[in-house]
Order: C-alpha cells, then sequence, then structure tokens
C-alpha cells in the first residue's frame, strides 16, 4: 500500500487528490509505491510457541459421567474445574440429606447404617449412569477451549 508523504500513513491509490488522514493535497506526488504480495506464505509456528492440545472423546465422558459422575470426573476431564467442585458439592449435600433421612428415620430396622449409606449412593450412581448414556450420543458437546468431542 502507498503510504502519504505528509504523515506516512497507508492510504489507498484512490487517494491521489487528498490525504484522508491529514489533509495534505496530492500525498501520492514523489512517493513510491510499493505495493504487497498478498499471496505470501504465513509462517508456521515453531514448536516453542505452540501449545500442547489434545481434542477429547464424547466415548471417555460419557464413561466417566455414566462411573464418576458423582464425583465430577466428566467435568474436570473436560476442564470444567469450577463446575466440577459445585457437583461435587451439591452431589456430597444430596448425600447427606439422604442418608440422614434414612438414618434418622429408621425406615430399615436392621443393618439401618449400612443401607442407609447404599442407598443414596446407589441413587445417585444410577442418576450419573443414566446420564452416561445419553451424552454418549449427544454429539454437540464442547470441552472448556470450545472445541467439539469427537
Amino acid at each position: 500500500m502507498p503510504k502519504c508523504r505528509y504523515c506516512n500513513k497507508n492510504i489507498t491509490k484512490f487517494d491521489k487528490e487528498i490525504c484522508p488522514y491529514c489533509g495534505g493535497s496530492r500525498p501520492l506526488e514523489g512517493v513510491e509505491s510499493n505495493t504487497v504480495d498478498i499471496t505470501q506464505t504465513i509462517d508456521v509456528l515453531n514448536d516453542q510457541e505452540s501449545t500442547s492440545f489434545v481434542q477429547h472423546k464424547r466415548i471417555t465422558n460419557g464413561l466417566l459421567m455414566m462411573f464418576l459422575g458423582m464425583f465430577s470426573g466428566d467435568l474436570f476431564y473436560l476442564g470444567f474445574i469450577k463446575n466440577g467442585i459445585i457437583r461435587l458439592i451439591v452431589n456430597l449435600v444430596f448425600f447427606v440429606i439422604l442418608f440422614s433421612i434414612f438414618y434418622f428415620l429408621e425406615i430399615f430396622s436392621s443393618y439401618s447404617l449400612l443401607l442407609s449409606l447404599i442407598i443414596p449412593f446407589g441413587i445417585l450412581f444410577i442418576f450419573y449412569f443414566i446420564l452416561g448414556l445419553i451424552v454418549i450420543n449427544f454429539k454437540n458437546k464442547k470441552d472448556s477451549n470450545g472445541v467439539f468431542l469427537k
């Protein structure tokens, strides 16, 4: 692109009479108009400048949700650390509430402690197992980098 002889800013070749930046008359007079080759190649990043990138898999995410969903394994895998911690706390509160309901109401007279621990764990496991089956078939899920799962 040619440059104005007064302000040295890039102007178009159609600005022969007045510079749009400084208002100088005949800004291209006496200036060589060098053109830029727009077909030049783009330099490739060096290995040191590039970042390592791993594309996450939909199957792995679904399996992690099926078996470690209550511990937020799928969210930590995708890079959603904050959401994973929030889900972990919510599941812990839900587990404690269900445990206290089953334990203190003494629904099960014998083995009340053992069943009060197993039943809330089983409920959470079944819930995330079903969600994991759904997530495996869900094709438009993205990771924390905004990249679709493959």
